[in-house]
């Protein structure tokens, strides 16, 4: 090999090979791994975490559970609202409507000596008088 070239491919080359089989070596594949002792906080760890799903679940349902009523309810209170209204409405209706008949009536004129007498038998309002204060409130002070 004459080349100068072909020398610093063959040296790199054999370093790289050396370098390789080093690693293969150090790493020893034939060596199985010893049971690794486990930490007891990452034994823990997993419990709380298997613990916390679990709990999840259980709310995930209760919540469901809950939500379902709830909307059985909303569907109730919906239509007990829906039959308020329109009982009000027809309420509302037959006042408008009893209204309507009472304006339009006209009580019958028989003769110019009953009406003093209708005027007469209507209920007065109570007159009610307010008295002025004997003395000022007590509260009252000579600076303010």
């Amino acid at each position: 090999m004459t080349n100068g070239l072909g020398r610093v491919y063959a040296t790199t080359l054999a370093i790289v090979v050396f370098f390789l089989s080093w690693a293969v070596i150090a790493a020893k594949p034939w060596v199985s791994a010893p049971a690794a002792k486990t930490d007891p906080r990452i034994l823990a760890l997993n419990a709380r975490e298997q613990r916390l799903h679990r709990d999840a679940i259980q709310i995930r349902t209760i919540v469901q559970k809950r939500w379902t009523v709830y909307q059985a309810q909303l569907v109730r209170r919906k239509h007990v609202i829906a039959a308020r209204k329109k009982a009000q409405q027809a309420l509302v209706a037959r006042q408008t409507a009893l209204a309507a008949q009472q304006a339009r009536y006209v009580p019958p004129a028989s003769s110019s000596a009953s009406a003093p007498q209708a005027a007469a038998s209507a209920p007065s309002a109570p007159i009610v008088r307010v008295a002025p204060p004997a003395a000022p409130p007590a509260t009252q002070t000579k600076t303010s």
